[in-house]
């Protein structure tokens, strides 16, 4: 794979990351809070929620390392004062990207939350007992 392609699929997998940690750190803080009992949102808890956090933000951590390694050439031509000026098509295609995204990532907040605690197990009608 070329440098430039392997760049490319970094960044926006980094960008992607980090929309869904932001994502799942406002689910857990606003519409899962702290004590919010058995609520659960598309079938997930707040504990499951906050390990898929966990999770997305390692992946981050180990994709910001890599995006920082394989811009190592451009950040030492900043660093001499080097560098070239950005193309406008990568900022009309990263506008667009980042209205997808967006709006990806309010769609798990602006869910309806499921307080029942048998929601989880798929029940959701009278106890047959």
């Amino acid at each position: 794979m070329k440098q430039s392609n392997l760049i490319n699929v970094i960044d926006l997998l980094s960008f992607i990351a980090l929309v869904a940690m932001i994502s799942t750190g406002a689910l857990l803080e606003f519409t899962l809070p702290i004590r919010s009992g058995p609520s659960s949102v598309w079938s997930l808890t707040r504990h499951e929620w906050g390990d898929l956090h966990t999770y997305i933000s390692v992946a981050f951590l180990v994709l910001m390392s890599a995006h920082l390694l394989v811009h190592f050439r451009y950040i030492k031509c900043v660093v001499i004062g080097k560098a070239s000026r950005e193309q406008n098509y990568r900022i009309a295609i990263g506008l667009v990207g980042v209205v997808t995204l967006l709006a990806l990532a309010v769609a798990p907040v602006v869910s309806p939350v499921d307080e029942s605690s048998d929601a989880r197990r798929g029940y959701h009608g009278n106890r047959p007992w």
